[in-house]
């Protein structure tokens, strides 16, 4: 993708987040993975800063929960870093 795509990218998540916040529900589930544990603490973390105390994981250990508008906002923020980095 080149730096506008990347951008163009980047505002549409932001609108998302915005909307996805606004939901009665915010939930959602991943496998628990590796990937997807760095995944959720990365973007958990980035948003939370001082709030994170840990990503939440089901009883049994198979599922991530984390909100649709957290992975939003990092993935956001993902695309606009990718844009500022793109010629």
């Amino acid at each position: 993708m080149n730096k506008a795509e990347w951008k163009a990218l980047a505002d549409l998540l932001d609108m998302a987040d915005e909307e996805f916040s606004n939901h009665g529900c915010n939930d959602y589930e991943l496998d628990n993975t590796q990937e997807n544990r760095k995944l959720v603490e990365d973007a958990e973390r980035y948003l939370m800063e001082d709030d994170f105390d840990g990503i939440s994981i089901s009883d049994d250990g198979i599922k991530i929960y984390t909100g649709d508008s957290i992975l939003m906002g990092y993935f956001a923020h993902v695309a606009e870093e990718n844009s500022k980095s793109k010629n």
